[in-house]
């Protein structure tokens, strides 16, 4: 599960800081100096330190080339108090990866630890042969992503009807794709993934590109095809854009999931398959049962086991984890030597609605990536139409400043309410009082 050090002067702290780390399955080492965390370093693997940078015999910005040199692939985050905005940043230069600043809440050292601590699973794992492609990773640590996870673990035990739905760019072909890689590990089959977008293919040819046709069933037919369902026999089909699947089709996808059989358009005899079948649509289908466009009864069958998929807006903990994936993909396909985001960017990509969900940050990303022409990404370097997050007339935004801003935006949420905002900021009334 991993390996955390917490370095800082705080006995309490530790402590507080070790219990949260080992509910959430990680081991984890303490240092009170710069001396005891480079001991444990030298003798221990560890994958990821929380570094406060006022320390009793070095200062954190010292410590973290010397880090750097014991473990070079090792995560760091530093804890910095809320007037070190300038050490903050050096940090970030050194090859921090993230900073808390102090006082900070339960909730947000999580976010930070499960963040990270992701990621270098993610890391661990890209060399193992399951994962063939970039479209097979899932990327979540959020809470609003875990009932989907679950399901998907759930639906790879299984093999029935699975329903995906979501908006547009949430992810709905990864999950589908997540579960028949997940299947196949499971029940060490060597199946095929057979995606069909219903939306792309027009009415007159679906039929036969999904069920296939015989020898002159209709003109220029001159030999027997295969359809897309057979090709997809002991694998995957995924019925994309489902909802856009003709009426009249409708029940012959009815009689594949209920017989596992189907019959080729101008064919005589039924052919068996076993296939698992995942559709997925961004519309309402019940509306579209009410107006006649989708059978209920297909509606039923297809929705045995549904998975609804957040959209990116209520995935918070996630932005910056999608974010740097993507930005690491894209610099090292286009040879940049980009080291990251500036916190002001950071803190502007995390509050953006994200209408278009995944898609719209990772197409964001790509363009950002192409045009930068430093080593950090700032936010001069969105397009017009993100022009609404405000800009900072500086790369970096004072880390009071950004406090101040977390802080408006909590009393917001809270309807002005000083108590519940003090419980979310997780520090006391008379503290929020005082920063105010």
């Amino acid at each position: 599960m991993g390996s955390i050090l917490i370095v800082d002067d705080m006995e309490d702290m530790r402590y507080s800081l070790s219990s949260i780390v080992k509910k959430e399955g990680c081991s984890v080492f303490t240092a009170d100096r710069g001396a005891n965390c480079l001991e444990i370093l030298k003798s221990n693997i560890i994958d990821l330190v929380f570094l406060d940078l006022g320390l009793p015999d070095s200062d954190g910005i010292t410590l973290l080339p010397v880090i750097k040199n014991i473990s070079p692939d090792i995560d760091i985050v530093i804890i910095t108090g809320i007037n070190e905005a300038k050490s903050a940043v050096t940090a970030l230069q050194e090859g921090a990866i993230d900073y808390l600043v102090k006082p900070f809440s339960i909730n947000e050292f999580k976010a930070v630890l499960n963040r990270v601590m992701l990621s270098i699973m993610m890391r661990k794992t890209t060399s193992l042969s399951h994962l063939k492609s970039d479209s097979d990773k899932m990327i979540a640590a959020s809470e609003a992503m875990k009932p989907v996870q679950q399901a998907i673990e759930l639906a790879a035990t299984v093999n029935t009807s699975v329903l995906v739905t979501g908006e547009t760019g949430t992810g709905k072909e990864l999950v589908a794709r997540a579960i028949h890689e997940l299947s196949l590990t499971n029940h060490h089959k060597s199946g095929v993934f057979v995606k069909v977008d219903c939306g792309a293919l027009s009415e007159n040819l679906i039929e036969s590109e999904l069920f296939g046709h015989a020898k002159g069933s209709f003109t220029n037919a001159s030999s027997e095809k295969k359809g897309l369902v057979e090709l997809a026999n002991d694998g995957t089909l995924f019925l994309d854009e489902i909802g856009n699947l003709p009426v009249l089709l409708q029940p012959k996808l009815l009689r594949l999931i209920e017989d596992s059989t189907f019959r080729k358009v101008g064919g005589l005899k039924d052919i068996g398959v076993q296939i698992r079948i995942i559709a997925a649509t961004n519309c309402n289908i019940k509306e579209s049962i009410r107006k006649g466009q989708f059978r209920e009864d297909l509606y039923y069958r297809l929705n045995i086991l549904p998975i609804v998929l957040p959209p990116l807006r209520d995935r918070e903990d996630d932005i910056l984890l999608l974010s740097n994936y993507f930005l690491h993909k894209f610099k090292k396909e286009m040879g940049k030597a980009i080291k990251g985001f500036t916190p002001g960017a950071c803190c502007a990509l995390s509050a953006f609605p994200w209408q278009g969900n995944i898609r719209e940050l990772k197409n964001l990303i790509e363009r950002e990536v192409i045009f930068c022409k430093g080593e950090w990404l700032t936010m001069h370097c969105l397009q017009p139409e993100h022009d609404h997050i405000e800009a900072e007339d500086d790369i970096i935004l004072p880390l009071r400043e950004m406090e101040q801003k977390y802080v408006r935006e909590v009393l917001l949420k809270s309807s002005n309410n000083k108590s519940k905002a003090a419980r979310l900021l997780g520090i006391s009334r008379t503290t929020l009082r005082e920063k105010l």
